[in-house]
């Protein structure tokens, strides 16, 4: 978590120097958020999907990503994604309660009743509006006398030229506070303008009764769902536009190590919109050296919200819950701040440390994560520089999985996360401490489980997990209990996290030979994803081919299902067994087809905070 936290901390500030509004409010996503381009596409307008298939498919699945792109935020900490605090409903929520109607029923009022001070009844102006026309005519023309006069001064040469100027200033000036006397008492100055103060006044309020109603019209008109609109309410447009599908707005970046650990303790030092959870603990994720990976901000657009209506001072707001003070971003107020820019990343490389090896990479008894993303259980090595790398998990169906879910319960800390302050009471100083199973020899790469953490970024504070040591013999003398003293953060090392019950390998696996090739040519197929989950176990993999379109992998006795993916081929999915420890050797042939399979990991969520509203 703590170069993922370096990742954001760069990212943002690379947004705040360049395209940051004073309303900006960068906030991290703690929790693991990826969509695939199929996902995102369906949230375009309709004009926009040309593929009458996706139009179909956007009807039934649009609606939850929409649900989750415009969740509110609702602590100044971190971003989420919240259904039950979405934009939608407090936006209509907002035009449903707003006092439009009583406006309109006032305004029809003041329209229905002609001033009796501008026109009698026969339609006719009064003597007393004729009278201020006139007086004010005269004003204006004893102003632009004086305007006139005083671009003659440059043309002066002599002091008698000039000292005639200045007396006739003097008289000009007479005569226009003259001017503004009679208008103000012959002309009824102060009665006319009263009068058209109102009316103006009128013509304010029609103008925002005007926006305030087109704009529920419109909210109104999107929400109305069938096949042809498709709830247009749930289109986003996004900026740039074409983001999914090539790499405009795409920028690559690699972070060494000695940048991550300057960034974190920016992050830690500053302490803006992020978790005290996650920065109050020590992560030892000295394995990594570097990260590198594709970044873009992408804005998002709503045609059916508009906020400018909320800023007249018109507006009235009689609700208990306020809707904006412009500060503060809690649930305390119905609409703090809204979406408006993501921060995603791509092509997630991980650089790791040359002394790890395949073995630590490829265990099955431990998962692997950077923050909250899953990564392969599969070393890469670059042959430029024979850098070793990891990826990250990009099949959504894995990452959704019950196997990972499963899984993720059982690693080797999550109970400990999980415990209650009870658990956490002082024992005496030489009371023995069962020892900690060893899942993995290595003590560096012993790992806290992230979805615990979510859980107590959400809930409540991290609390300090036991310290693990060796048994001692017991004193015969009991020792009275001591309070325990707490001196430094939690310390949790490694980015490898061992499962807490872990499968035996030996003699219960064998060996499998993954080979993919194209249907139609014979040819290998390299990088192509195998999403490998068990049927009747809780086990998953994540691996790709080499060059030669193959890979090997230690998979345990039991029942599986396999997807292969990879960009221009359709989807295979079948089912394969091991029943014995015997090598396996299967062969898979993909078909061609236009398809593209990409996947974006949303690490942050600019928000914008609203401004004070009502404004009165």
């Amino acid at each position: 978590m703590k170069y993922f936290v370096a990742v954001y901390q760069k990212l943002r500030d690379i947004y705040m120097s360049q395209s940051s509004m004073e309303n900006d409010l960068p906030m991290i996503c703690p929790s693991l958020r990826m969509y695939e381009n199929e996902e995102l596409e369906l949230l375009k307008p309709q004009s926009l999907l040309n593929d009458d298939q996706k139009k179909a498919l956007s009807i039934i699945k649009k609606q939850n990503v929409a649900y989750e792109l415009n969740s509110v935020p609702i602590s100044p900490n971190f971003w989420d994604l919240n259904p039950n605090n979405s934009l939608f409903d407090i936006y209509r929520d907002i035009l449903d309660k707003n006092n439009l109607k009583d406006l309109e029923e006032n305004l029809e009022k003041v329209v229905a009743s002609q001033s009796t001070v501008l026109y009698d009844s026969k339609n006719a102006e009064t003597k007393e509006f004729k009278a201020y026309k006139k007086y004010r005519i005269l004003h204006e023309e004893a102003i632009n006398n004086i305007t006139s006069h005083l671009e003659l001064f440059d043309t002066l040469d002599t002091d008698d030229e000039k000292n005639n100027w200045n007396d006739k200033l003097i008289n000009l000036n007479n005569i226009k506070e003259l001017a503004f006397s009679e208008w103000k008492v012959k002309g009824s100055k102060d009665l006319i303008e009263k009068e058209l103060t109102k009316i103006n006044k009128a013509s304010e309020a029609d103008l925002y009764l005007a926006m305030a109603q087109n704009a529920k019209n419109t909210f109104n008109a999107a929400e109305k769902t069938d096949v042809i609109s498709n709830s247009s309410i749930h289109d986003i447009n996004f900026i740039p536009y074409d983001f999914m599908e090539n790499e405009s707005g795409w920028n690559n970046i690699r972070i060494e190590k000695a940048e991550l650990e300057t960034l974190h303790q920016t992050a830690k030092n500053s302490n803006e919109n992020l978790p005290s959870e996650i920065l109050s603990i020590d992560y030892d994720e000295s394995v990594i050296q570097a990260v590198e990976l594709d970044y873009s901000f992408v804005h998002l657009k709503r045609n059916w919200f508009n906020k400018n209506f909320m800023l007249s001072n018109l507006f009235e707001w009689n609700e208990p819950k306020k809707i904006s003070d412009g500060q503060t971003i809690s649930t305390d107020f119905k609409l703090p701040a809204i979406t408006k820019t993501m921060m995603l990343i791509k092509n997630l490389k991980i650089i790791l440390d040359p002394s790890i090896t395949n073995d630590t990479v490829n265990n099955p008894n431990q998962l692997i994560y950077f923050g909250p993303l899953i990564l392969k259980q599969q070393l890469f090595v670059n042959k430029s520089n024979n850098q070793k790398f990891l990826k990250a998990v990009t099949n959504v169906r894995t990452i959704k999985s019950d196997q990972l879910n499963t899984l993720t319960r059982k690693t080797a800390v999550a109970e400990t996360l999980k415990a209650s302050p009870a658990e956490f009471v002082s024992k005496p100083a030489a009371q023995p401490v069962p020892e900690a199973v060893k899942v993995n020899p290595n003590v560096a790469f012993n790992r806290v489980n992230m979805t615990a953490l979510n859980t107590a970024i959400n809930a409540r504070p991290v609390m300090p997990a036991p310290h693990i040591a060796t048994p001692v013999q017991p004193q015969p003398t009991p020792v009275k209990p001591v309070n325990p003293v707490v001196t430094g953060p939690i310390r949790i090392p490694g980015i490898f996290v061992p499962i807490k019950v872990p499968v035996q390998v030996q003699p219960t696996a064998a060996m499998v030979q993954f080979k993919v090739f194209d249907k139609i040519n014979n040819d290998p197929v390299y990088k192509c994803s195998l999403s490998i989950k068990g049927t009747n176990n809780n086990r998953f993999y994540e691996i790709e081919t080499n060059e030669i379109g193959m890979i090997t992998q230690m998979i345990p006795i039991g029942e599986y299902s396999i997807e292969l993916r990879i960009d221009d081929y359709a989807i295979l999915q079948q089912n394969f067994s091991v029943t014995t420890t015997n090598p396996l050797n299967l062969e898979y042939r993909l078909q061609r087809e236009e398809v593209k399979f990409k996947s974006f990991f949303l690490i942050g969520m600019i928000c914008e905070r609203m401004p004070r509203i009502p404004v009165n």
